[in-house]
């Protein structure tokens, strides 16, 4: 099967929301050639299939869309494919908590969503946040940010790319600096908080 045709087939495989994280993950991706967040938002797997192919390369997309899915927790799936491609099966993800079901087939019996409520939320927060600065001076305040990251934080030009920069470091702390940044965001966006507790009920 051509390597276009097996990665649409695997993407069309994905719940909508595992189908979000992957494009998200994309876009978190340091690499040159980078995926911009422009270049993936609203787009069917079509169209990010044909832009994978295109950036990289049929060979270079394939491995970029297993390694993408084991990093979603789409273990099966990324073996899946590897086997379809007739690529090596890509080591298992670790994972200390059960990941929510990655296929549409799955979704219907799968568990509710377990962890942080900033973490399940975590696309969301990064696409829907606005009144960022206010967020930021509480995390310093609170000590969750250290001074040298609120200037990095501050310096970066987009709210999105600042909410990425939360969830790459400071975040990754534990759950108290996600309560702060929880804290933050019921005063300062509680419209997006009480829509986002709405679709987790």
């Amino acid at each position: 099967m051509p390597p276009q045709r097996t990665i649409l087939n695997a993407l069309q495989d994905l719940t909508e929301e595992k189908f979000r994280e992957f494009c998200h993950e994309l876009t978190a991706l340091d690499e040159e050639p980078r995926v911009r967040t422009a270049e993936v938002e609203g787009k069917s797997r079509v169209v990010i299939t044909k832009l994978l192919v295109s950036r990289y390369g049929q060979s270079e997309a394939l491995s970029r869309t297993i390694t993408t899915l084991r990093v979603i927790g789409c273990n099966d799936e990324a073996e899946r494919l590897a086997k379809e491609a007739d690529l090596p099966p890509p080591k298992r993800a670790r994972s200390r908590t059960p990941p929510p079901e990655c296929s549409a087939a799955g979704a219907s019996a799968a568990p509710a969503m377990k962890g942080h409520f900033v973490d399940r939320h975590q696309i969301d927060l990064i696409k829907r946040v606005s009144n960022i600065n206010p967020i930021l001076d509480h995390l310093l305040k609170e000590e969750v940010l250290t001074q040298e990251q609120y200037d990095q934080a501050r310096a970066i030009p987009t709210t999105q790319d600042k909410m990425r920069f939360l969830f790459r470091g400071p975040l990754k702390a534990g759950e108290p600096s996600k309560d702060e940044l929880l804290s933050a965001l019921e005063k300062e966006e509680k419209y997006l908080i009480k829509d986002l507790r709405g679709k987790s009920e």
